[in-house]
């Protein structure tokens, strides 16, 4: 074979090498003329165009490539880059095509001038990222929309309110929503039912709202919503405020039957309560801890209140990074006998702030109700009280422990296995617990109180009312439970010796209570005179700070009359 063979023979070979390897590449490879007509192309490229290659290069059919991509390429923008690459520039650029027949899809384009004999033209390398478009789509809806009820979430409201133009002359009004006790609700109905209730949240919030008029609705999470509404007076804001609650208070449907939920309502308007429309969110939240915590439905930001706002923020952080630590322990107040001087105690949450020192238990219980962190709290209490107190309750140096129990608890079905789980492993006898319940939860109509309760009951545990006669029982569900004990609140017994009402309240109470067959604790007794003078009218047993105050365990067991 001459030479000439050899090369023409080695020339066809690398000819046939370099055309596989351009079938093979899953990218789209193709060579335009200097009138963007197609010179050459690929397998991939015919596939993506629904044309083989012999049509879009055969000369009386050849189109120019703008014309073959269909209506959601952007024509003028190639043509554009094609220009750029025919000055020598190599271009990039993303764009959608749908191609006639062919599926749409997005591509990133690469092309670029090649010259040689023939003339200027250009290559172009075409690669698929359609899915890489479909993942970074999922990203920005989960970025900006709530997942569960398809509504804008909080960083869409950031960017709304952040955009909102401030020179048109409208004010807006943002309205901050939280449910009341969902999360109890939710611990007890399970999340799946929860979240249909969020779902029919939305739902009725979307029918308040009218996005044609420029108002913005999202859910900024949890059990938390927001409305953006622009140009309206307050008076307006107040009635749509009213409409809120009304919709909202509409009872659910629920397996069981129906349950209401209310909510707390926080309004900020710009530019009264904020310099800017980005800072709305923060006032109207403030607003709306408030309305919870005040329990006043609805409230209006009000600035010499914000920073009382934030420390209770601070506080909310503070209180669950201590539940997280277990930082919050129980202390043990001794209830004493009136006739033998038998010793019980009374389990009660202490939590020691480290910057602020104890934290009042009215503050940090009720945040905890209202936040929903009460049962994890109440759980720590009540497996801490048991393990450190088991000793004292099987050895008889203690006749009881008593703990308090929420209404908030009664929804939460881990309680009684809570309980159940700690007398078994520290070996209690149930009969030597006493859950301390207040008339409402006592009365509650939470969602599975009763069955919980029951339950409860058939553990073998005691039952006490605390705070008696600073609620509203029903003497006819008092005498259907199982009782042990009333407490007299406190508020009738630290004056009993000066107020004769305080007296007739406090026999009437004690003189019924023994009528049911129930014994009597006495509240807040704070010296001998009033311990004698509730001798004498027969009360059982006595609670207070002449007495003792709560102390640590260590302490108890030091303490007069309770050893290990």
């Amino acid at each position: 074979m001459s030479d000439s063979s050899l090369m023409n023979a080695d020339a066809q070979f690398y000819s046939e090498l370099m055309r596989a390897y351009f079938d093979s590449t899953d990218d789209a490879i193709f060579v335009l003329c200097d009138e963007m007509k197609f010179l050459a192309c690929n397998r991939t490229t015919e596939r993506w165009l629904g044309r083989s290659e012999q049509d879009l290069t055969h000369h009386n059919q050849r189109r120019p490539i703008t014309e073959l991509l269909g209506e959601d390429y952007d024509a003028e923008r190639f043509s554009a880059c094609f220009r750029r690459a025919l000055e020598g520039e190599s271009v990039s650029f993303e764009t959608c095509i749908c191609p006639g027949p062919a599926l749409k899809r997005w591509v990133e384009i690469n092309i670029s001038r090649v010259n040689i004999e023939a003339g200027r033209m250009v290559i172009a390398v075409a690669r698929d990222i359609s899915e890489r478009k479909k993942h970074l789509a999922t990203i920005d809806y989960q970025q900006h929309f709530d997942a569960l009820t398809e509504l804008p979430c909080r960083n869409s409201l950031i960017e709304h309110l952040d955009n909102y133009p401030q020179d048109s002359g409208q004010s807006l009004t943002l309205f901050a929503l939280d449910l009341d006790r969902f999360k109890e609700i939710n611990e007890s109905l399970g999340q799946q039912l929860g979240d249909s209730i969020l779902q029919e949240v939305a739902r009725r919030l979307q029918r308040l709202t009218d996005s044609a008029e420029g108002d913005f609705l999202a859910r900024l999470g949890g059990d938390e919503f927001a409305l953006a509404t622009p140009g309206i007076t307050m008076r307006q804001a107040y009635a749509i405020a009213h409409r809120i609650h009304k919709a909202i208070a509409k009872p659910f449907a629920i397996d069981s039957g129906r349950i209401g939920i209310d909510c707390g309502i926080g309004i900020a308007v710009w530019p009264r309560h904020a310099n800017h429309p980005g800072e709305l969110i923060q006032c109207a939240e403030a607003a709306m801890y408030t309305a919870k915590s005040e329990k006043a439905g609805m409230c209006v930001y009000d600035a010499s209140v914000s920073q009382t706002s934030a420390q209770r923020l601070q506080l909310v952080s503070d209180l669950r990074e201590a539940i997280n630590a277990a930082a919050i322990r129980p202390h043990y107040q001794p209830i004493v006998s009136m006739r033998d001087k038998t010793v019980h105690v009374e389990a009660l949450a202490r939590w020691r702030h480290p910057q602020q020192g104890y934290v009042s238990p009215e503050a940090f219980i009720h945040l905890a109700e209202e936040t929903g962190m009460i049962g994890v709290l109440t759980s720590q209490i009540i497996n801490t009280a048991f393990q450190e107190c088991a000793g004292l309750l099987n050895s008889g140096a203690i006749a009881s422990l008593s703990v308090n129990i929420s209404a908030y608890c009664l929804s939460n079905t881990l309680l009684v296995s809570d309980i159940r789980n700690g007398l078994k492993k520290h070996h209690i006898k149930p009969a030597s617990i006493t859950l301390e319940l207040t008339e409402s939860a006592i009365m509650s109509t939470l969602p599975d109180a009763r069955a919980t309760l029951d339950d409860l009951h058939d553990l073998g545990v005691n039952f006490s009312i605390d705070d008696f006669g600073t609620g509203y029982s029903s003497l006819s569900k008092l005498k259907q439970m199982t009782l042990k004990e009333l407490k007299i609140d406190k508020s009738f017994i630290m004056d009993l010796l000066n107020n004769e009402n305080d007296v007739a309240i406090t026999r009437a109470t004690i003189d019924m209570a023994h009528a049911l067959g129930l014994q009597v604790v006495a509240e807040g007794i704070e010296n001998r005179e009033t311990w004698r003078r509730l001798q004498a009218m027969g009360c059982d047993y006595g609670q207070g700070f002449w007495l003792c105050e709560p102390m640590p365990i260590d302490a108890l067991r030091l303490w007069q009359g309770v050893a290990a």
